[in-house]
């Protein structure tokens, strides 16, 4: 099970989360655990919560989904998530799930339960 700590990552103390993240958070914990059973194995955050400082420090998105609570990066070094998703197709639209294209993400993969505008499920970040 993908805990709130494992994506809170402690910044919610300097960093307390807003009301909408607050409920981001659950919409986003209760996708992600739904993927995870039914991926079958443990599942490493390696970022969660983004407060505007750390996103920046790492390069991300200025509007990042990580900001809003809406995202999570696993580590998949052996890309074993990136196959079960390739192999699975449908599990995203079933957990109702977004991910970027994993031409970008080399050693993680990126989930997030914010809609993309062309409606992609496996996206060009």
């Amino acid at each position: 099970m993908i805990t709130r700590e494992e994506i809170l990552m402690g910044r919610d103390k300097a960093h307390p989360l807003s009301a909408q993240q607050h409920e981001n958070l659950e919409v986003l914990l209760e996708r992600l655990n739904r993927f995870r059973q039914m991926y079958g194995k443990p599942m490493l955050v390696s970022s969660g919560y983004r407060p505007r400082a750390i996103n920046a420090k790492v390069g991300g998105a200025t509007n990042s989904a990580h900001l809003h609570c809406q995202a999570v990066d696993f580590r998949d070094n052996d890309r074993a998530i990136c196959k079960f998703i390739l192999e699975n197709p449908s599990v995203l639209e079933t957990c109702d799930l977004y991910c970027e294209d994993f031409k970008y993400t080399p050693t993680w993969v990126h989930l997030q339960t914010r809609p993309t505008r062309s409606g992609k499920r496996i996206f060009k970040p």
